[in-house]
């Protein structure tokens, strides 16, 4: 009586092409998820950096377009540190100068990082947060100040603190603005820049705007 199955050699060659499609596939699966991840983390940042302006606004009268000091350690300012530690849940113990590094800010040394207790964080420099004359008169196009500029990173601490650019630049670079995302050229990784407009937080630069409507 005949039976009916597989031989050895049958069952090692579908092994062999299963091994080489996952060889193939499983790459491009962990980009996409990582990809996610970050884009979901910026969506999230966004969000609660608006809600912060918002409910420091209603409660204490000031938002990100009033900024008057340069503060880090008190929250009695008028100063982005203080609004985001009365408004935001800050790991204190993290926070602080010089905490995060990023490839994709100027003048690192010079710059505040502030650590949310869910694992994100932001980076800015205090002096750059004023609003001087200067900064109040740039007004954009939707009559909102020009706004300050921060780098959010989706994961904090964790790697690879890699600013995501448009320029097919996988390890960050410090200028994206005058690059489009292209499937070609769209390098997401876990930092994006922000800017914190008067009561709202909004990406800057084409990478994180790709992130955050896609």
């Amino acid at each position: 009586m005949k039976k009916n199955g597989f031989t050895l050699a049958e069952v090692l060659i579908t092994l062999a092409i299963i091994g080489v499609v996952a060889t193939m596939t499983l790459p491009a699966l962990m980009t996409n998820t990582a990809e996610q991840q970050a884009k979901t983390g910026l969506k999230k940042g966004i969000n609660t950096l608006t809600e912060a302006a918002h409910m420091n606004q209603a409660i204490d009268g000031f938002d990100y377009a009033s900024l008057t000091s340069s503060d880090t350690s008190e929250t009695d300012q008028q100063s982005l540190y203080a609004l985001l530690a009365k408004r935001a849940s800050i790991d204190y113990s993290k926070s602080g100068a010089g905490k995060l590094v990023s490839n994709g800010a100027d003048g690192a040394d010079a710059n505040y990082a502030v650590f949310f207790r869910d694992g994100s964080a932001l980076m800015f420099n205090p002096e750059a947060t004023l609003m001087t004359e200067d900064a109040v008169s740039k007004m954009e196009d939707d009559n909102m100040v020009h706004g300050v500029s921060i780098i959010y990173d989706t994961n904090g601490s964790k790697g690879p603190n890699i600013l995501s650019n448009c320029a097919g630049n996988a390890q960050g670079a410090e200028d994206e603005t005058a690059n489009e995302c292209t499937s070609t050229t769209r390098v997401i990784k876990d930092q994006f820049g922000v800017r914190l407009r008067a009561g709202y937080a909004v990406p800057n630069g084409p990478a994180a705007r790709w992130a955050y409507e896609n």
